[in-house]
């Protein structure tokens, strides 16, 4: 996606999704699926919810600083603006590019 995002944290999000080809295709799936059911209005707190789990989920526990700094840098992380960006980047795919 070429996008420009609202601080490094997003931008380290979208990184971490589009640099592994099964993980980008999870959400590009995963945004298709809700664009469907729920149309844009609808799907973009839905992407947004899902992608804040999942990356929340993926951070290590930890104590000390590195504890106290995670949750921190967490909320950085503008969701809603990733999720935006996916449901652009599937809409904007031919529907022969997406059926590959």
């Amino acid at each position: 996606m070429n996008v420009d995002f609202t601080s490094a944290e997003t931008t380290a999000v979208i990184n971490w999704i589009e640099t592994d080809e099964r993980r980008y295709q999870h959400w590009r799936d995963l945004t298709r699926r809700a664009l469907t059911s729920s149309g844009r209005v609808g799907a973009l707190p839905k992407i947004s919810d899902a992608l804040y789990d999942a990356v929340a989920k993926s951070l290590p526990m930890a104590e000390g600083l590195a504890g106290d700094l995670m949750p921190r840098l967490l909320v950085r992380v503008n969701f809603y603006e990733i999720a935006n960006a996916l449901v652009r980047d599937v809409e904007e795919t031919p529907v022969a590019a997406n059926a590959a």
